[in-house]
């Protein structure tokens, strides 16, 4: 039993995340390592194109709005965490997709 999560929600949730990920990249035709792996560096490059983007606007509108300050800054730090997470977890689930369908296939 795990303490954190004692009802099995959290992993059940993953699980069907990963699945709606598998049928999504089936029907799109990812098939081979190759794709899978560029893939892996389209979600980096998006992530860091995202962060690249987030910071500098967060930045500007607080210097510009100095009353909302915290709220812009709290608000570019809570989407670049919600950019961050999504795109590690999506990452794990293409690596896990990798390791679960395709290297049986490429051999």
């Amino acid at each position: 039993m795990n303490l954190n999560d004692p009802f099995g929600r959290v992993q059940s949730k993953r699980q069907k995340e990963y699945e709606s990920l598998c049928l999504s990249l089936k029907e799109v035709g990812l098939t081979n390592l190759a794709d899978a792996e560029a893939l892996l560096e389209k979600l980096r490059r998006r992530c860091i194109w995202g962060l690249a983007i987030i910071t500098p606007v967060a930045l500007l509108l607080a210097l510009a709005l100095p009353e909302l300050r915290v709220f812009f800054l709290a608000c570019g730090v809570l989407v670049a965490f919600w950019l961050i997470k999504t795109t590690t977890d999506s990452q794990k689930y293409v690596k896990r997709y990798i390791q679960e369908e395709l290297v049986d296939h490429s051999e």
